[in-house]
């Protein structure tokens, strides 16, 4: 080896170390910079030159390559923290509409207003004959009524308000796919297929994985050619560093809205166990609509009771007329038969009829038998049956009108209908001398016929003056056990019901607090693999910058050889 050679080692001295300080200062100026992962320049020296037997010289050093500090195990460990945290942040949210919309324990709540409508009914009990107790009671009822339509509004809006969540979470990561394919395509084309040393790109590609992991839970499968494919479970959403796309997806099934966020190539569901998404997806099923159908029942259950014993009292006025409040849309089918369409079922029994004559006082009662036990099907009662058999009876004539209601009048102005010990239901199932209208939360309401006439709302049994046994049953209700609702009363459902939404949300608080350690641990993690120490950064560039003046020093030497040798020719 010659002057030249040595020279030329000077030389490989000074690449290498600014290529290795051009790394550190790479490193520092990107410390704050999210997503990037620290950089690392790896020299070797260069292969011996034989200068004589046995004996060999350096060449000096090359640079070997520049490595992107990552783990990419805990890269994929952390994007599962981060849906999780995604997920359990946004089920917390839902949880927490839906308790701020109950509010319960506040005064301002469905317990209250419960609580109000039956001690109208208890206070009413001790004065039968007070018009103004009747107003107050029938004034609770509305309110209840009207509270529980608006309980409903509320998480039906919260539904909507998820359903916007979902198509702009949705829109987000479809858009996040777009950008990591073409950041897959800047990398095949600067790496040029040898799967390393675009590492500012691929911090840029993290960077929107990460963002991804957000909204649905990934894994990714890197290609030789420096592309990644990305997978939800077993579906893959970018394949050959293409995306294939999200969107939203929308049907009725069974009646019911379905909502699926799915693959736009081809339409397959993307079933995300984590993420905003799946956690989006899950609450609208699982607490959102459950809720709504829970408070659909509950009302449904409250108007049928209420009903089923205000159908059997007496007011202070008996009707001249009255109309069923519910339709029956085959009125040739038995009573109990789904094609009926009646939104509650009656049952075998009878329940008793009254006219009475206003001018005289003279009362005749009639049983009217609701043949139901399904034995002889063709005998089994139907709306037209039911409506043969009340007219039939003196000074009373029933009738159907054109939509299916069942019509019920008094041969004169003179005469008075009322009703009483209905063992079927049949009289609340087609809301005949009921205090409630409608079926679910949606339509409740109080029955027209008694907000235009408080005299009618019954309070009594058995047609006695002064008598308040239907007040005290009603008032009794709140607490009474129901075999439908498996023996707990209507207040204890409902409490129930609150209880078991408040678990759900003090979980979502406990999972969340849980996920956010976890997160947080595994960041800390990925800095100690992949984030920059300035200190480090620093002292490694004292050392490059003694190495670089040392080349530099070592040429100054090297070049006085040479000038003297040149001296001596």
């Amino acid at each position: 080896m010659g002057l030249s050679g040595a020279l030329q080692i000077g030389r490989m001295g000074l690449l290498a170390s600014q290529a290795a300080i051009e790394v550190a200062g790479n490193n520092l100026a990107n410390i704050a910079t999210r997503g990037y992962h620290r950089q690392e320049v790896t020299l070797v020296p260069a292969r011996s030159q034989a200068i004589g037997p046995g004996v060999f010289v350096g060449r000096g050093v090359l640079v070997q390559q520049i490595v992107r500090q990552i783990d990419d195990a805990l890269e994929g460990r952390l994007r599962t923290s981060i849906s999780d945290q995604s997920q359990s942040l946004a089920q917390r949210g839902v949880l927490s509409q839906i308790e701020a919309i109950y509010n319960e324990f506040s005064g301002v709540d469905l317990s209250t207003r419960l609580g109000a409508f039956f001690n109208a009914w208890s206070e009413l009990a001790n004065n039968p004959q007070d018009n103004s107790l009747r107003s107050l009671v029938i004034q609770e009822g509305a309110t209840l009524a009207s509270f529980i339509q608006t309980l409903r509004s509320d998480l039906v809006n919260v539904r909507t308000q998820v359903d916007r969540s979902i198509d702009a979470a949705t829109a987000a990561a479809d858009n996040l796919l777009t950008q990591i394919e073409g950041i897959n395509l800047q990398i095949v084309n600067a790496e040029g297929g040898t799967g390393s040393g675009a590492h500012g790109l691929r911090d840029q590609r993290d960077t929107l994985l990460a963002e991804l992991a957000q909204f649905i839970d990934i894994s990714t499968v890197e290609q030789p050619s420096g592309v990644v494919d990305v997978f939800v479970g077993s579906t893959p959403i970018i394949l050959n560093g293409r995306s294939r796309g999200l969107e939203v997806r929308r049907q009725t099934v069974d009646g019911q809205l379905q909502t699926d966020v799915v693959v736009s190539d081809d339409g397959t569901v993307v079933n995300g166990s984590s993420g905003q998404i799946g956690a989006l997806v899950s609450s609208r099923e699982q607490d959102i609509n459950q809720a709504i159908q829970f408070l659909d029942d509950y009302a449904n259950q409250l108007i049928f009771q209420v009903n089923r014993l205000h159908s059997q009292g007496q007011g202070l006025q008996g009707h001249s007329t009255v109309t069923a409040t519910s339709r029956v849309l085959d009125t040739t089918v038995a009573l109990n038969d789904p094609d009926a369409g009646l939104d509650f079922v009656p049952t075998h029994g009878s329940f008793r009829i009254s006219v009475t004559q206003q001018s005289t006082g003279h009362r005749v009662t009639s049983t009217i038998s609701v043949d139901l036990d399904g034995i002889n099907p063709a005998g089994d009662t139907t709306l037209v049956s039911l409506a043969a058999a009340i007219d039939a009876l003196a000074d009373i004539n029933a009738t159907i009108t054109a939509d299916g209601r069942l019509q019920i009048t008094g041969a004169g102005s003179d005469f008075e209908v009322s009703f009483s010990d209905d063992t079927s239901g049949v009289l609340a199932a087609l809301g005949i001398n009921t205090f409630f209208t409608g079926s679910t939360a949606f339509d409740m309401g109080v029955n027209d016929v008694i907000l235009a006439a408080p005299v009618k709302l019954a309070a009594a049994l058995e047609h006695l003056s002064g008598d308040n046994r239907t007040a005290l049953a009603l008032a009794a209700l709140r607490d009474e056990s129901i075999e439908s609702l498996g023996g707990l009363s209507l207040t204890e459902m409902w409490h129930r019901h609150v209880q078991d939404y408040a678990v759900r949300l003090s979980q979502a608080q406990q999972h969340l607090e849980a996920d956010s350690v976890v997160r947080e641990s595994l960041q800390a993690q990925q800095q100690q693999v992949s984030g920059v120490n300035a200190d480090e950064e620093a002292i490694d560039l004292l050392g490059f910058q003694r190495a670089y003046q040392g080349s530099a020093r070592f040429i100054a030497v090297v070049d006085e050889m040479l000038q003297t040798l040149l001296a001596l020719l």
